[in-house]
């Protein structure tokens, strides 16, 4: 595991409390801290880091604004006051973050729920849980430039609709196709790289992608192309009510080690409360932790995820981190058919909610 420290002003407690491992995925070495004279504050400050427990999580993806709660809780010393040492890198994808923490090479992660329903059905031995959802709308989307003739779905019909190969966007497409009344036979749809989705729309080698929102979004936007001109079909507007990224944590990690992921859930949840309260701090602090992280273009992204992800009326009842049992039924119902599933799996070995601080500690405003 690679190390990759912050640059800038990290304050001398909370570098001292929290050494953060990274990759960025176009680094080529570690950057080290400046050094920082303020005087360590809180009851972080009186815990010496080789009492802390070290956690190694992997996110979803590259480093990003989305990230910015969980640089906020390693900044303000959250996670340090829980006893926990967070040691981060980028990921390459919902599918790999979740093979990272059944392997036990990540303690923790985040990734896409419904991936994660199908991995535990094909990997009984193995079992990962959620124990807090992130985004609470599934950020999946189909999109096509404004001067195509693509306006609803089914202009998609003799066209060419670009998707990575497994993601769960791909897997769910009959789904949206059967819900929007999309011939789905009747669209090309080739196996792409991730990472050139958004290049290969902008130069029309293909007609439209289906990425998460919160991924092509910004870039498209940076590229001449904000969200008026794009005509975006979104999976949840067709019916496909489902959850999305979540904190994943191997069953046997729960078990051995409860108090550290209740720990976790707690500083990761001020840390969203701080972000909401003042994005643009967020996205400072977040700036620290990646040389090439640009702040205009995910102060951006961070506001879609505030806007459609992190908050709706369902967060507001609940809090941070909840399902609703109804909804999620829904959802696991949707994946079995749609990811053609052996057997649907039980919503507890899906979601385990015994990790959630109490409803008044989940509140985010």
């Amino acid at each position: 595991m690679l190390t990759l420290r912050r640059r800038g002003f990290m304050s001398g407690a909370i570098a001292a409390l929290a050494t953060v491992l990274m990759v960025n995925a176009c680094a080529t070495s570690p950057v080290e801290p400046q050094a920082d004279s303020a005087a360590p504050t809180g009851s972080a400050a009186n815990t010496s880091p080789a009492e802390l427990t070290t956690v190694r999580f992997t996110l979803d993806w590259a480093v990003q604004g989305v990230h910015a709660p969980i640089g906020v809780a390693i900044e303000k010393g959250y996670f340090a006051e829980e006893g926990l040492d967070i040691q981060f890198e980028p990921g390459s994808g919902s599918a790999d973050a979740i093979t990272k923490v059944a392997s036990g090479a990540f303690d923790m992660g985040l990734g896409d729920i419904n991936s994660l329903m199908e991995f535990n059905v094909n990997n009984p031995d193995t079992p990962v849980r959620a124990v807090a959802i992130y985004y609470n709308q599934s950020p999946m989307a189909i999109m096509a430039l404004d001067e195509s003739d693509i306006t609803e779905p089914s202009d998609l019909e003799n066209k060419t609709l670009g998707i990575p190969a497994g993601s769960a966007t791909r897997r769910l497409l009959p789904l949206f196709a059967e819900a929007s009344g999309l011939n789905l036979e009747a669209v090309d749809v080739p196996a792409i790289e991730s990472r050139l989705q958004q290049t290969l729309l902008l130069t029309k080698e293909i007609d439209a992608i289906a990425p998460f929102t919160i991924s092509a979004l910004p870039n498209l936007a940076e590229a001449g192309y904000p969200e008026e001109r794009l005509n975006i079909f979104r999976f949840k507007d067709y019916g496909l009510d489902l959850y999305g990224n979540s904190v994943l944590v191997p069953a046997s990690y729960l078990e051995s080690n409860p108090e550290v992921v209740r720990g976790f859930i707690r500083a990761l949840t001020r840390g969203l409360r701080d972000t909401l309260n003042d994005p643009d701090e967020a996205i400072e602090i977040m700036s620290q932790f990646d040389d090439l992280f640009e702040i205009p273009l995910e102060r951006e992204r961070l506001q879609i995820a505030i806007d459609t992800l992190f908050l709706s009326p369902e967060v507001e009842e609940n809090g941070f981190g909840a399902v609703d049992p109804e909804r999620f039924q829904r959802s696991i119902d949707l994946v079995v058919k749609g990811f053609d599933l052996s057997e649907p799996p039980a919503a507890d070995d899906i979601f385990d909610d015994r990790f959630l601080p109490d409803l008044s500690d989940r509140q985010l405003n």
